[in-house]
């Protein structure tokens, strides 16, 4: 019997979660695309059965339309109605996928459609992430931004695209990185990587008298394996994608009373895709048009609680004992199995950079390893910076500092475009050896008192802060303390999900061949895309786990987990060989899955994560542990009694 259910497991491992992590808000930059085998026609009609199944997104101005990067932005429009649009943007956008292929319906309700010029038009303008085998968008040592491609449509009737579509009852042009010779019909040579077709259910161009448009609906195909993606491989893939709608009222004829113009888009604005955020499209073929409820897509990294250690004091060290066991991740310049180990997209968004220094872009003799580390305590977040440097250096110049940046999302707080304002939590080396705030961080900056945001910087034994480069150092540590609700959380931590991106600053100083990298975790700067989901999760919390002796452990192994049985708790404790991040999936006696968490990037050794089971009913369980690097697994059982 117990083979049997062991068989029945592994079988069922691909079905779809049920119960998602503790208390967590649904992931509003994450959609599902469901597989479909049935025939699509591409023609802007919607009318195939699968559609009715299709995961959707509403976009409407002036809305929430999904954080941390969806916005929108006024183009223009007159004084007294400027912000109350006789009709504002209020669209649905719908995914499907079939074979290589990602489908986007997008209908717009609108009562005035038609063309003008850039800004003063409706369409679409969205970006599609490229990705690269190696695990990289294009070429990151090129472009530190990443690569994107461009699918601009709409009716633009500037004479670099298309005068057409200011024609009564026209249909939108194709733009972008595919110039077209035609606003009706792909070139054959583009369809091959993405097409579209429109209806309008009105006359473009025309707002006469009796003209009145109701919606218009476009259909996408987007050949997501031209851009580097594999959906149909048995763990699917993510598609990075972003949409911008513009959407000008009563231009045909211009009627200065009522016109209006304005933009609203899904993480990412623009078609360069290198703003604010992307839109996560998880695709797996085993989540097709009839497989039930949609899974969870739960968090990029979980934050334990270290409610059972005292409160670290912020002095740069790193001694405190919960440092020991808080879990981490790894940045470093040139690695790319460290950055190909980060969890979903953010090892396809992470990147580096390296600055010309005095004219020249000289070797990087020392890619310095830092290792950042992350809990959260009742309502402030910690994070521990450990890095191995041979040369700390204080040089005034931004391409040439020792130090971090932290990028985090305000959430009570909006930009000009109306998306979550971020923070830039900067702090560097300076000449003395001490630490030097900028930014956010600075005497005239957001926190200039320091009510937000403790940090303090410590050398390690054997550096000294310098200019020549003549005596290797050994590295130093930081402490960063966030306050919470200085950043718009309520009390209790909120809703327990913070937006992230780390930046290193690693500037080394040698005669004749200085030079300066930055090497980033999912974002480089606030204005770029690639914002991390963490969740601060309470019924994670960090564990002391009891050395097993001497040395690492030789193999990915499990430990079991105690108490078992157990109610509501119980530790299930493991250990690797090798850093990876590691996935915890938990399923019933039948195989469908009930709980799934990243348990974040650990290092070689032993761990304990502690299982929170007070959703669930009284049973027998089946967990499995994944280390994402190398897919390698374990399984085990445990019993709930309540």
């Amino acid at each position: 019997m117990k083979t049997k259910l062991f068989v029945l497991l592994l079988c069922v491992l691909v079905l779809g979660s049920l119960t998602a992590y503790g208390q967590m808000i649904k992931r509003t930059d994450a959609v599902w695309a469901r597989t479909t085998t049935a025939a699509i026609t591409l023609d802007g009609k919607l009318t195939e059965a699968s559609w009715a199944t299709a995961d959707s997104v509403r976009i409407q101005m002036g809305k929430d339309n999904g954080f941390p990067g969806s916005g929108w932005y006024w183009e223009n429009g007159a004084p007294a109605t400027k912000y109350a649009p006789l009709d504002p943007t209020d669209a649905t956008v719908k995914f499907l996928a079939k074979g290589d292929s990602v489908y986007v319906a997008i209908v717009c309700k609108d009562k005035s459609v038609g063309a003008g010029l850039f800004n003063q038009f409706d369409g679409f303008l969205m970006n599609l992430r490229q990705r690269a085998a190696t695990g990289y968008l294009g070429n990151p040592w090129r472009n530190r931004f990443n690569q994107a491609n461009e699918i601009f449509y709409g009716w633009v009737s500037e004479t670099w695209a298309d005068t057409n579509t200011a024609v009564k009852g026209a249909l939108p042009g194709f733009f972008g990185d595919w110039p077209s010779a035609s606003n009706v019909t792909r070139p054959d040579s583009m369809k091959e990587f993405w097409d579209a077709k429109t209806s309008v259910q009105g006359s473009t161009n025309d707002d006469g008298v009796g003209k009145t448009d109701t919606s218009w609906t476009t259909e996408f195909k987007f050949n997501v394996n031209k851009f580097g993606y594999n959906i149909t491989q048995a763990g699917g893939d993510i598609v990075m994608w972003g949409v911008q709608i513009y959407d000008a009222d009563y231009r045909w004829p211009l009627d200065t009373l009522k016109y209006t113009g304005n933009r609203v888009w899904l993480q990412s604005p623009w078609g360069n895709g290198s703003v604010f955020n992307h839109v996560r499209i998880f695709v797996r073929p085993d989540v097709t048009t009839a497989s039930g409820p949609l899974p969870v897509v739960g968090p990029d990294y979980t934050i334990p609680d270290g409610k059972n250690y005292a409160t670290p004091v912020i002095d740069g060290k790193l001694n405190d004992q919960v440092w020991k066991f808080a879990p981490s991740l790894k940045i470093k310049y040139g690695d790319a199995a460290i950055r190909n180990a980060y969890a979903n997209t953010a090892k396809y968004r992470s990147g580096q950079f390296q600055p010309p220094v005095n004219g020249a872009t000289n070797a990087v003799l020392d890619a310095n390893l830092a290792t950042v580390k992350y809990f959260f305590k009742a309502d402030t977040l910690y994070l521990g910076f450990d890095v191995t440097d041979k040369f700390v250096q204080a040089v005034n110049d931004y391409d040439r500092w020792d130090g971090f940046r932290v990028t985090m999302d305000q959430r009570n707080a909006r930009n000009g475009d109306s998306a979550l304002a971020k923070r830039r939590l900067t702090f560097r080396v300076d000449s003395a050896g001490a630490i030097k705030r900028e930014d956010d961080l600075s005497l005239s900056g957001w926190d200039s008192l320091k009510t937000a945001v403790t940090v303090a910087l410590s050398m390690n034994s054997g550096t000294v802060v310098d200019t020549a480069g003549t005596v290797p150092d050994s590295g130093y540590t930081a402490e960063m303390k966030i306050i919470l609700p200085k950043f718009g959380y309520a009390a209790g931590r909120g809703d327990g999900v913070v937006f992230l991106g780390i930046t290193e600053f690693d500037g080394d100083s040698f005669s004749g061949g200085s030079y300066g990298t930055r090497t980033w975790f999912m974002r480089e700067n606030d204005g770029d895309d690639g914002a991390a989901w963490f969740y601060m999760d309470p019924t994670v919390v960090v564990t002391d786990v009891a050395d097993a002796g001497q040395g690492l452990p030789a193999e990915f192994a499990l430990l079991g987990n105690y108490p078992n049985p157990f109610n509501p708790s119980t530790s299930i404790k493991f250990q690797m060989a090798q850093q990876s991040e590691v996935t915890l999936k938990v399923y019933d006696v039948i195989g469908r899955q009930v709980s799934e968490q990243s348990l974040g990037v650990r290092s070689p050794g032993q761990h304990a994560v502690r299982f929170d089971a007070s959703s669930l009913a009284s049973g027998t369980y089946f967990y499995r542990l994944e280390m994402v690097s190398n897919h390698a697994t374990l399984v085990g059982k445990m019993m709930l009694l309540k």
